[in-house]
């Protein structure tokens, strides 16, 4: 009887342990994109040879202006990076501004890029994990 309710326990464990991490991934694959309201972010990410190209974006419903920042932190085989850029912004209703372009090497890179868009007293963020090449 011991036994049984061991193994009972152990797969108990191994299922909440797979749903929890199916949790956390669905959370990072959302991560990446601020869903809801009418200004929205986007962190854009495109690898071309040994470069990744990164595009932070806002989507807006509605006329908006405010501030940004944006973050990339990580690195590969080339060396680290750690970028900070802001400014103002500005984005006309039904329509995308993009905030700029960034590149970073792609070469076994891992970076953590952080959007943060403040407007009308809101406050909008988005991040994203990106991988280069390996």
């Amino acid at each position: 009887m011991v036994g049984f309710d061991r193994r009972i326990s152990v797969v108990v464990a191994v299922t909440l342990a797979g749903l929890a991490a199916l949790g956390a991934s669905a959370a990072v694959l959302d991560a990446d994109r601020s869903q809801t309201g009418p200004v929205r972010c986007e962190i854009r990410d495109r690898i071309e040879g040994d470069t990744v190209f990164l595009e932070p974006l806002v989507h807006s419903d509605k006329d908006a202006s405010g501030t940004y920042s944006v973050s990339v932190s990580g690195g590969g085989e080339g060396g680290s990076s750690n970028i900070q850029q802001g400014g103002d912004f500005s984005v006309a209703a039904g329509r995308t501004a993009s905030l700029g372009r960034i590149s970073v090497g792609a070469a076994r890179a891992s970076y953590d890029v952080k959007l943060r868009l403040k407007l009308d007293g809101t406050n909008v963020s988005c991040s994203r994990q990106v991988t280069g090449a390996f």
